[in-house]
């Protein structure tokens, strides 16, 4: 059995994910006669599922006394798989894949190990690949199971080896293991896939596995290529994201992934969510979507913008000079001897603010003496200064009840402007409260 010895080799401490199968039982075997010229300390992983009752518990058991003979330390953990599928209507494939890796999450956090080792091999990828490809996937669907995943912690070192040369290490080896009986049930589609549909295939094509690894490869590079190009597309902020409502489709399509990841809908999107992003290519100016998570999509302009929602901040505080943090933002009002060119800086006479005013967000009936002259609805000066809708709510003003004097970064009213009369000149500024 050929691993990827490159990938194993100085990782410190490396855990086996032992489930008692042919599989990892073959790599933990291997691995304890190579642990020395790889330079890692070897250790175990099992968990042990609840499904399949007294089964179960005697395949970990099996594990343990596998590891006690091998001289290896062992992480065992019992989790509920039944529980999470009736509580969150998964199925029970997936919902002992989401336990079986917050199990591995725990294990390197605690200081068990550096890294995990799984078993899956080339077999399983083909497996992989096909499943994806009958439920609908995108290319990156097709470019199979990744040798370093979850950040870099979970390695896959058997992935160019086939399920035959396990068969012959395990044969030629005298090692024992466990069968999962759930295995042979076709009613997993998986299992339908590995013992009727590849088999058949197999029959007729026997390099059918090697040819998907190099289908794989190279969807693998092509779907690398154009994620790099739609990340260079996306503008990434804190809490939002936006790319260009004109980019070709292919990359439109990844730029709305990569900005659902960054605003936090990493696993619930859709293919329908990516339609319904793309549906604002043609619709008005300031059309907005729900998405999962708190996250809306609208159209600014000649862009998409993803963000998470945030509502109106009823906080308030009185108007006076020095440094304040109002509704999550540091004010800085201060005197000024003269007026200085510098971004986001406003001039005002101070005398000129009546003394009830106070700093606060935006609120219904708001209104705005423009600097040029004329009073308009505070809304309809911001949709003609092309504030994105999404950004009004969080907008620090001063204001005398319903008269906006002053949006800080933006504009003063014309009401508090600096005259040769003014003997009291304030400036303000503000930034993010981090």
């Amino acid at each position: 059995m050929n691993l990827d010895m490159e990938l194993l080799k100085n990782r410190g401490v490396v855990a086996v994910a032992v489930s008692g199968g042919k599989d990892s039982v073959a790599l933990i075997h291997l691995l304890s006669k190579l642990k020395g010229e790889l330079g890692i300390t070897l250790k175990a992983v099992n968990v042990e599922h609840g499904i399949r009752g007294e089964e179960s518990v005697s395949d970990s058991e099996f594990v343990k006394k596998l590891c006690k003979e091998l001289s290896v330390e062992l992480y065992f953990k019992s989790v509920d798989v039944p529980r999470l599928v009736e509580r969150d209507g998964l199925s029970e494939e997936e919902a002992a894949r989401i336990l079986r890796y917050k199990v591995f999450d725990e294990a390197i956090e605690s200081g068990f190990c550096d890294f995990i080792a799984t078993a899956h091999h080339l077999s399983d990828d083909v497996e992989t690949i096909l499943f994806n490809i009958l439920r609908g996937t995108s290319l990156s669907g097709v470019g199979g199971i990744s040798s370093l995943s979850h950040g870099g912690k979970i390695l896959r070192p058997m992935l160019s080896v086939t399920r035959d040369e396990i068969d012959d290490y395990v044969l030629k080896n005298n090692l024992p293991f466990v069968t999962d009986r759930t295995n042979f049930d076709t009613g997993y589609a998986r299992n339908f896939l590995r013992l009727e549909v590849i088999p058949l295939i197999k029959s007729r094509f026997k390099s059918f596995e090697t040819a998907v690894e190099r289908f794989a490869v190279l969807a693998a590079k092509d779907d690398e290529y154009l994620n790099c190009i739609a990340k260079k597309s996306v503008e990434l902020k804190d809490g939002e994201a936006s790319f260009a409502v004109g980019l070709d489709e292919v990359i439109f399509a990844r730029s709305a992934v990569i900005a659902m990841k960054h605003v936090g809908i990493v696993k619930d999107y859709e293919k329908r969510h990516i339609d319904e992003i793309s549906a604002l290519k043609d619709a008005r100016n300031g059309t907005t979507i729900d998405l999962p998570k708190n996250v809306a999509a609208v159209k600014d302009y000649d862009k998409i913008t993803l963000y998470i929602k945030k509502g109106r901040d009823s906080e308030e505080a009185p108007f006076k000079t020095g440094e304040m943090t109002v509704c999550g933002k540091r004010v800085n009002i201060s005197l000024a001897d003269k007026i200085e060119k510098k971004d986001k800086t406003l001039y005002f006479d101070g005398d000129k603010v009546p003394r009830s005013a106070v700093i606060r967000t935006r609120r219904d009936g708001d209104t705005f003496e423009k600097f040029g002259g004329g009073t308009k609805k505070l809304k309809d000066y911001l949709i003609d200064k092309k504030i994105p809708s999404r950004e009004r709510d969080g907008l620090l003003l001063v204001a005398d009840g319903k008269k906006v004097l002053l949006i800080f970064g933006i504009e003063i009213s014309a009401s508090i402007k600096v005259d040769k009369g003014t003997t009291n000149m304030l400036k303000c500024n503000i930034s993010n409260n981090t």
